[in-house]
């Protein structure tokens, strides 16, 4: 396996993955290649998950002000 910071590429890698197990007869490859695509799928996953964190939120970035103009 390699590392990436980008989750799609991770993506890519896990639908090769399940077309090379859809693709052979062989079972214990089919397994490996299976094990492979889920194992790439949840690295995207903790990816994505680890983009949407990292910016700290704290009470201040919730606030909402509008200003309305009523005519």
């Amino acid at each position: 396996m390699f590392t990436t910071d980008d989750p799609s590429v991770y993506i890519e890698r896990a639908q090769m993955h399940e077309q090379l197990a859809a693709a052979t007869d062989d079972i214990p490859a089919r397994k490996i290649h299976l094990a492979m695509a889920a194992e790439y799928r949840r690295k995207a996953k903790e990816l994505s998950a680890e983009m949407f964190h990292a910016v700290p939120t704290s009470p201040t970035n919730r606030v909402l002000k509008l200003d309305v103009a009523i005519p």
